[in-house]
């Protein structure tokens, strides 16, 4: 009986490819929150938690109160698509909101 002898060899790996980060040199936006005198406090600080990603309660009030009482607050800080993103999903639910560079 003849002994056949079997090598197992790896197959090479892909040799690892280098990836560039692309940094963008357009400026943050700032989503900004208009006051006006008609929608219930409650359902601005829902809607900034609702279309503003892990926003907390806390921060919601804050903005929230903020543009009461000075007219207008920045709710956060991105670039310009989220920023869009933002600002459309804000006046979709009612409120009056902007963008501007940062």
């Amino acid at each position: 009986m003849e002994r056949i002898e079997i090598s197992a060899t790896l197959p090479e790996a892909p040799p690892e490819e280098k990836t560039e980060r692309r940094t963008t040199q357009e400026p943050p936006y700032k989503v900004i929150l208009h006051n006006d005198d008609f929608t219930p406090m409650e359902h601005v600080v829902a809607t900034l938690r609702k279309v503003i990603p892990r926003m907390s309660t806390q921060r919601a009030v804050d903005i929230m109160i903020e543009a009461h009482t000075k007219g207008k607050a920045v709710a956060t800080k991105t670039h310009k698509e989220l920023a869009e993103l933002y600002m459309e999903g804000l006046n979709n639910e009612g409120l009056i909101a902007s963008i501007e560079p940062d």
